[in-house]
């Protein structure tokens, strides 16, 4: 029991800590956004942004997101448990791997630019390729950055300490709000692309001097090439099952890039305008309590782990179904509130709103699904989310392909949803939370009956009805909860305590 408590503690504490980074880092996301459609709108300069940024990101993270935390952060943390000083020569093996990799990778895209772009956004003209194939140039002196810096961030997770992390998004668009400031002021749209490489500089920056401060960072007295060829082939071993994941989301994305070019420039801007707005829950909640879980439940045994996920999956989808049935009634009054100035016109509030509602339909699921994810990784089963993850791909590039013909802009949003709901009811299989699952989400389906003619009626498309509908919504769902027991005993867990689910 006090392992769980101890367990307990530390999960709240580390939930805490990289929730209220999300939360400077969201709004300085919201900032750079109004920023950038104020300034491009949905037009070519922001369209050719958005698939410079999808170029870049897609092969750095292929080994520097799920695949290198997924496999550094368990097996460090056991390191550091059982022998430090094996911890600190993984840490400087995987440092020298994945600053020759990112290396490798920066002069790749630099050289081939135009050619990856071309792939990536067929559907744009040639001026708008070749304005994204010079932010990506741009981009790609940042990667070799970028990457050192993600690895030193869950150096520090590892260690129980999330600094780097809880300033990763403040960083990054404080990078990219320069850019636009810069690209505003020169009216050159390039400087979008430096905005992302001074990102990276001062998150590796931030990163290097933040884990110089632990024993981890300091380098071994003497080098032991013998021991680094075993920590490597371990985490060799670990990583290879996750291998496959950034690679079938890296392949849904760029499908869903591809099939966005084809609906028209201002589709390949408006994507990324709704994702920024469907993807808070992520930044808030997802990614604090999955990479918090990854961290601090890669700590304790199966029972333990599966004891906090069975409290935390209701808690989650007591926060996120309510809010993403709001968010689908009233996409266009939030895009409205958000982004309508300067060169973000009607037609730009138009399609994004409609790719919003198509987000909306499964950010429920897409919150979970993440969480539940992470907790498999803890619990040891890359290979099993490897497969999972795959198949929501599949979902997410097949949905795309048969959809966007006879829905258009909102195929995108629904394709997205579809696969968010295949992860989710995958990994509750795969964690035995089906029965939780079904029963957390039938008293919620019946309060979205209750609330959707509600909700309906008081819909509007100017920002004025958003108000009202919010106060409705809040007093629909207090009363929902009051009326259902099993909802009252979730909504508790969550006014007594931030830890969204504690070991019982």
């Amino acid at each position: 029991m006090s392992g769980q408590v101890g367990t307990s503690s530390g999960l709240r504490a580390a939930f805490v800590r990289l929730f209220a980074g999300s939360i400077v880092g969201k709004a300085l996301g919201f900032a750079r956004e109004i920023a950038l459609a104020a300034t491009f709108g949905t037009g070519p300069a922001a369209a050719a942004f958005r698939a410079a940024q999808t170029a870049t990101t897609l092969p750095t993270h292929y080994f520097s997101a799920d695949t290198l935390n997924g496999g550094f952060i368990p097996l460090c943390a056991r390191y550091l448990r059982e022998d430090p000083a094996r911890a600190r020569t993984l840490f400087w093996s995987v440092l020298l791997l994945v600053s020759g990799m990112g290396g490798a990778l920066s002069a790749l895209l630099f050289a081939g630019a135009d050619l990856w772009t071309a792939l990536l956004v067929p559907g744009l003209d040639s001026s708008a390729r070749a304005m994204a194939a010079g932010m990506l140039r741009a981009m790609a002196v940042g990667v070799p950055f970028y990457v050192i810096a993600s690895l030193t961030s869950y150096a520090e997770m590892a260690g129980g300490r999330y600094f780097i992390a809880s300033m990763r998004a403040a960083v990054q668009n404080i990078g990219l709000i320069a850019g636009i400031g810069v690209a505003a002021w020169t009216g050159n749209p390039l400087w979008l692309g430096w905005g992302f490489a001074l990102y990276a500089v001062l998150f590796a920056t931030v990163g290097v001097i933040s884990v110089s401060r632990t024993g981890l960072a300091r380098p071994p007295e003497a080098f032991d090439w013998g021991e680094a060829r075993a920590v490597l082939h371990e985490f060799g071993r670990v990583v290879r099952p996750l291998l496959l994941l950034p690679l079938a989301t890296g392949c849904a994305l760029a499908v869903e890039r591809i099939i966005a070019s084809f609906l028209g420039t201002g589709a390949v801007a408006s994507l990324d305008y709704a994702r920024t707005i469907s993807e808070t829950g992520l930044a808030l909640l997802a990614v604090p309590l999955g990479m918090a879980g990854l961290a601090e439940l890669s700590r304790v045994g199966p029972e333990a782990l599966r004891a906090r996920v069975r409290r935390l999956l209701p808690a989650v989808l007591l926060v996120t179904v309510p809010a993403s049935l709001f968010l689908a009634l009233n996409a266009e009054p939030v895009v409205r509130l958000l982004f309508a100035r300067g060169r973000f016109g009607d037609e730009s509030v138009a399609v994004t709103a409609l790719i919003l509602v198509g987000f909306s339909v499964g950010f429920w699921a897409q919150v979970s699904g993440y969480v539940l994810a992470r907790a498999m990784i803890a619990e040891g089963r890359s290979r099993k989310v490897a497969g999972v993850t795959a198949v929501a791909a599949g979902v997410h590039i097949v949905a795309n392909v048969l959809l966007y013909r006879s829905l258009g802009p909102i195929a995108l949003g629904l394709s997205t949803s579809a696969a968010g709901i295949t992860l989710l009811v995958l990994t509750a299989r795969g964690l035995e939370l089906g029965l939780v699952l079904r029963a957390a989400l039938l008293p919620l389906a019946a309060g979205s009956l209750l609330y959707l003619p509600i909700g309906l009626a008081l819909r509007g498309t100017a920002t004025s009805s958003l108000p009202l509908s919010a106060a409705a919504c809040v007093l629909c769902w207090i009363a929902v909860v009051q009326l259902a027991p099993g909802l009252r005993t979730v909504a508790a867990d969550l006014t007594r305590t931030p830890s969204l689910g504690r070991a019982s």
